[in-house]
């Protein structure tokens, strides 16, 4: 890493509970507006940021975010313990304070899809907060945490680590589950796999999925993954599909496990469908996922935001994690979305239409992270 490159997050603010008001220095993270674990993987790069930069981070999912209960809010909080001590509202009062990008100041603060395409201040990557000195960062763009590994300061007690070792220490520090969601979890596992034997989790990401070119996979590579393991071997099934439920009992029988998550029968993810209670689809995409971290192998695809988490919030044991393809945690996602200065006619009418929705911004040229 560069001298330079260094000295752009060396001088960070002070953080903590010791600073004074007008020493603290903070970074709001707003909703990425998209599939669940693509949220929290934006949380995640936004949490590391943090630690970079020396500010406290805030989370506040708007409208925008899938997993909302309708109201203003922070959906975050309808899953995860508070990453700090601090909401919207205490940055809203806060006197005088200062706003990074500029689009943003007290009475624009609860605003979803502000310029987040194009305009200024729009599609920013982490490195855009390197040295910035306002009271309040804003980040409402996809941050990648695997970006910003090689720019943790030496003195970071992270610094050197693996990015999946920071995915755990970032889920460690941070990431709390509600008490009723960690009790879901716990009681379906106690009743159903504590004593099933050996189990092999199998993510399979199907619906809209599909239709990415790149997602190109069938059953039966997965079919080739479970039977290579033993005959006792029990499979915990994580997908959004009906159908697919239907191919792994026909094949495996008895011996698949799945919770009863609700699942579409078409090519329309279930996070779209607005007659479901999101806060509840939310709750079911944690729990598949922490269930299958308790099992002794995994497979899933590379592209899908899910088996990613899946793949690095556990140290697995050689060759017992497996994902088809390359994974989104290896791509460069700060090359792949620049920052565009002006902003065409259509996209700004779009997030104004989308902006009153509360609805995610999807506008042609986006290559981010969504599934």
């Amino acid at each position: 890493m560069s001298a330079i490159v260094q000295s752009l997050v060396s001088r960070r603010p002070r953080r903590g509970e010791d600073a004074t008001a007008s020493e603290q220095r903070f970074l709001l993270i707003k909703s990425w507006g998209y599939g669940f674990w693509s949220d929290m993987n934006h949380v995640f790069g936004c949490l590391l940021l943090a630690e970079i930069t020396g500010r406290i981070p805030v989370t506040h999912w708007g409208r925008n975010s899938l997993f909302a209960d309708g109201t203003d809010a922070d959906a975050f909080g309808h899953y995860f313990e508070p990453v700090s001590r601090f909401g919207l509202a205490d940055l809203q009062a806060i006197s005088g304070a200062t706003h990074f990008p500029a689009k943003w100041s007290r009475d624009t603060l609860r605003d979803e899809n502000r310029a987040k395409w194009d305009g200024a201040g729009s599609r920013l990557s982490g490195s855009h907060y390197f040295r910035r000195r306002e009271t309040i960062a804003v980040s409402d763009f996809y941050i990648h945490l695997p970006d910003l590994v090689s720019v943790l300061p030496k003195v970071h007690p992270w610094h050197g680590r693996s990015v999946g070792q920071i995915y755990r220490a970032v889920a460690d520090k941070y990431l709390k589950l509600r008490p009723h969601i960690q009790a879901e979890i716990d009681a379906f596992h106690r009743d159903n796999m504590a004593d099933a034997g050996p189990m092999i989790a199998v993510h399979v990401r199907g619906t809209d999925k599909f239709r990415e070119p790149d997602y190109k996979i069938t059953l039966q590579s997965y079919f080739d993954v479970v039977d290579s393991v033993a005959a006792d071997w029990k499979v915990f099934l994580l997908t959004d599909q009906a159908q697919c439920v239907e191919s792994f009992r026909g094949r495996y029988g008895s011996r698949v496990i799945f919770t009863a998550a609700h699942r579409s029968s078409n090519r329309m993810a279930v996070h779209h469908d607005r007659a479901t209670d999101h806060v509840r689809l939310g709750v079911e995409v944690i729990k598949d996922t922490y269930l299958a971290l308790r099992c002794q192998k995994f497979v899933g695809h590379g592209l899908s935001n899910p088996a990613c988490i899946v793949s690095v919030l556990k140290e697995w044991p050689p060759g017992d994690c497996q994902l088809f393809g390359p994974s989104l945690l290896e791509r460069n996602f700060s090359r792949r979305m620049r920052p565009r200065k002006k902003q065409g006619r259509l996209s700004k009418l779009i997030e104004k239409v989308l902006g009153k929705l509360g609805g995610p911004a999807r506008i042609a040229g986006s290559s981010g992270t969504r599934g």
